[in-house]
């Protein structure tokens, strides 16, 4: 049994490898593509405190007789919103064109784990699905400032464990400083040995556009809850504004504010109604009718009933 499945992963090897970098601004991503493809430039890595790489940029060369395409990605430490959904588009461009093997996590080392940090993996996540972390390396960068084993310098952040737990501890530290070419044979048999653990099933744009649909699906629903939280304090405000005009006037004007009261009740209804209308015709029209992207018509239905009824 072990014969043949050692036998099924040698079938499953490739001879291109397909590797995306993601991270945050100044982690090392640029610096890391220019390692793996043994030269310097190609990717710009100037030390800035604004991102370098525009949006994607992709090359390719040939290490250990495997062909390696590193695709390039913007920093996401500090993008506006046109530079995020200028990124979601060229990704998606990207993965037209080709499906990825792996991603690298690429997280700087020396410096503490902090929220903005986290809220990048956590974008990343949103926006690649769960299916990112079973595609995903985490490289570490400037393994030359460790004066402990890596192993000992992560022993002390529960932070970082905790990350490296989301993907199975899969992990690479890179010394970008460092021209020996072994630390790079290196992550690529462990880019091997995740693709023999996935056998061989790449991550492709479908995966992404599912991704997508979730997150655009969730964003949906949030804004209904919004909307309607804001119809009922309307009404609230509009009910007891009302009720205090009525107390000072008198009968009559009792009368009068009994009538601003329905109608202000009237009209948080119609302001809760409007904004689940809204969702349901934004679902109807961003949810795609794509088989590629959907994976039955009832499941696309399911979704606009649920945003329908929120």
């Amino acid at each position: 049994m072990e014969t043949r499945r050692r036998h099924n992963n040698q079938h499953f090897r490739r001879s291109e490898v397909n590797i995306m970098l993601l991270g945050g601004t100044g982690e090392g991503k640029s610096a890391s593509g220019n390692t793996i493809l043994g030269a310097e430039g190609i990717f710009q890595d100037e030390f800035l405190p604004e991102a370098v790489t525009r949006i994607c940029q992709s090359e390719q060369t040939e290490v250990d007789g495997e062909t390696v395409t590193v695709i390039d990605t913007v920093g996401l430490s500090d993008t506006n919103q046109m530079k995020i959904t200028e990124a979601q588009t060229e990704i998606e461009q990207m993965l037209r064109r080709k499906n990825l093997d792996v991603f690298l996590l690429v997280i700087k080392l020396g410096h503490v784990f902090t929220k903005e940090r986290s809220a990048v993996v956590q974008w990343i996540k949103d926006n690649f699905g769960e299916k990112f972390f079973q595609h995903t390396i985490v490289l570490f960068t400037y393994g030359d400032q460790l004066s402990v084993p890596i192993e000992d310098y992560l022993s002390k952040s529960q932070t970082l464990q905790d990350l490296l737990e989301k993907f199975s501890g899969r992990f690479h530290v890179f010394n970008n400083r460092n021209e020996d070419r072994s630390q790079v044979t290196a992550l690529l048999h462990q880019i091997n040995r995740l693709m023999m653990i996935n056998e061989n099933r790449r991550y492709t744009k479908k995966d992404y556009a599912m991704a997508q649909k979730s997150l655009l699906r969730n964003n949906c629903l949030n804004e209904a809850a919004k909307g309607a939280a804001a119809g009922a304090a309307a009404g609230a405000a509009a009910g007891a504004a009302g009720g205090a005009f009525a107390a000072k006037a008198g009968a009559v004007a009792l009368t009068l504010g009994k009538g601003a009261l329905i109608g202000a009740s009237g009209g948080a209804v119609l302001l809760g109604v409007a904004a689940c209308a809204g969702v349901y015709f934004l679902a109807r029209k961003y949810i795609p009718r794509d088989v590629s992207v959907m994976q039955d018509e009832p499941e696309r239905e399911r979704l606009i009933r649920a945003a329908h009824r929120y």
